[in-house]
Parts: C-alpha cells; structure tokens; sequence
C-alpha cells in the first residue's frame, strides 16, 4: 500500500485552532493507515538564517500514512476537523516511497 506524506501549514495564530485540537486528535487516531503525525516543533531555516519565512511559515505539521491511492487519502483528510474548520492554510499531499531507513532495512518495520 502507497505511503503519503501529508504537509499542513496552519495559520501563525493558532488560538481558535487549539480550541477544536482533541476533535483533529481523535479524527487522526481513528484513522486507518496512520503512521506517524504531530506538530513541527522550532528548528531552523537554513535559507533565512532561522527565521521563518512567507514561503515556510512557523507553524506546520507532517502526517505520514497509507492509503489505497492519494485520491482516497485527499477525500479522507477533506473530513480532518482542521481542514473542515479552515484552520489549514496549505495542504501538501505527496506519494513517499523511502529507499532508506529502519523501514526499508528491516520488512518487519515497513509501514507499507
């Protein structure tokens, strides 16, 4: 089964968010195929000496899954709490298929 990589970029004020977060929780725990998913906590921007930029803003997240096809999984995420409530300024889906890592090293690990 496909992995995606799921990019949300949510808005700089997160208050109203926060408010609606155990729904997104418990949206995302309930969901088939989930892997991984949380928050980017503060890193660095390479290209902007640290600080975040118009095109990276600061508060983002990455949730990884699988899905039967990245139609499926865009319908599936049109239900997220977040998305519904318009607190996701930007979504990115991608198809990711690591050549690397404990995953790939190790089938047993695989999330496909």
């Amino acid at each position: 089964m496909p992995i995606f990589a799921v990019h949300y970029t949510y808005p700089d004020d997160t208050t109203e968010m926060l408010k609606i977060r155990p729904e997104h929780r418990e949206w995302l725990t309930g969901l088939p195929g989930l892997l991984v998913a949380g928050m980017y906590q503060p890193g660095t921007d390479e290209v902007s000496e640290g600080e975040p930029t118009d095109q990276e803003p600061a508060n983002g997240a990455l949730i990884v899954c699988s899905a039967e096809s990245i139609e499926e999984l865009t319908a599936t995420f049109d239900q997220d709490p977040y998305w519904v409530g318009g607190h996701v300024l930007r979504r990115v889906v991608r198809t990711w298929d690591p050549p690397l890592g404990p995953w790939v090293a190790d089938p047993t690990n695989s999330p496909g």
